[in-house]
């Protein structure tokens, strides 16, 4: 991969972003490579090299990287805590990989750290977030094929809230965090869930290669793998910048509009939802083919 550096940051920040080391380990594909869209992962495997981000995309990673860092430090020398294990275990003929943050076994509760924005907390606290879930779940599945002597019991996010602020918290109560650290339990799910759903997504990645190989052909990216918003309707008034109103559907729009005083000066203005995902965190983007039929679409 290559890094531009747009915003001409110091050469340290270059050099640690340069030099991330993590590796998948010897494996066929990692906890993190299994969860993503097939149609990602082989475009980033094919196009590497030619991959361009800007160091100033990857800041946020050293972050990430230094709090482990310093959580690792603190379960030194601690008989009751397995810290940074990486676990492997065969699947259908591949290889699986994956490293816990840590693990304790008098709590018997898998942990894994998370430096995020206060905005993601809250949204994983009142909708949940799928990929934390399937993440923790693939840990414990490779947990338990290599050591089947310790059980966990349970699955924590421990998250660090880079945006964090007193007087947010202090303004707005709810659901904002209380403090720049928060705790989220995420759903054990039984040994056989786990079990299947590992083998359908290895079966899924190895279909979707058998299928580049032979054809040439990958599986499009779904709305949820390209986080895709949903298609609105704008009621728009003449002589005003905002919308009057921000609806789900053409009926519901010509129903507010009828039952509206203003009618005669109310139009609906069509807004395709975006593939955010695509859009600004998708490296293999510009290599897409469907991306850009999308962005033809427009």
């Amino acid at each position: 991969m290559k890094h531009t550096n747009v915003h001409n940051l110091p050469k340290e920040i270059i050099r640690a972003v340069s030099n991330d080391s993590y590796s998948k380990g010897n494996s066929t594909i990692s906890v993190t490579g299994l969860l993503q869209p097939p149609r990602l992962r082989i475009l980033r495997e094919e196009c590497i090299d030619q991959i361009s981000t800007d160091v100033s995309d990857e800041v946020w990673k050293l972050l990430g990287q230094s709090v482990h860092a310093i959580l690792e430090r603190a379960n030194e020398g601690s008989n009751d805590t397995i810290t940074e294990r990486r676990n492997y275990a065969l699947i259908n003929g591949w290889t699986i990989s994956g490293q816990t943050d840590s693990i304790s076994i008098k709590e018997k509760t898998l942990k894994d750290y998370k430096v995020t924005s206060a905005w993601s907390v809250m949204s994983a606290i009142n909708n949940g977030k799928p990929e934390w879930e399937q993440q923790l779940n693939c840990y414990d599945w490779l947990h338990r094929q290599n050591d089947s002597k310790n059980i966990i019991n349970q699955l924590e996010i421990i998250t660090i809230n880079r945006d964090w602020s007193k007087n947010q918290s202090l303004r707005s109560g709810g659901d904002y965090p209380k403090a720049p650290v928060s705790v989220i339990p995420i759903r054990k799910w039984s040994d056989e869930e786990q079990e299947q759903f590992v083998q359908d997504r290895v079966s899924l990645h190895q279909d979707a290669e058998a299928e580049f190989l032979v054809n040439g052909e990958l599986p499009l990216c779904t709305d949820a793998e390209t986080w895709k918003r949903n298609d609105s309707y704008r009621v728009i008034k003449k002589g005003r910048k905002s919308a009057v109103r921000v609806l789900d559907s053409q009926d519901l729009a010509d129903d507010f509009i009828a039952k509206h005083k203003d009618q005669d000066s109310l139009t609906v203005e069509f807004l395709k939802g975006e593939p955010i995902r695509c859009k600004d965190y998708c490296e293999v983007a510009n290599f897409c083919s469907q991306y850009k039929q999308l962005e033809e679409e427009k």
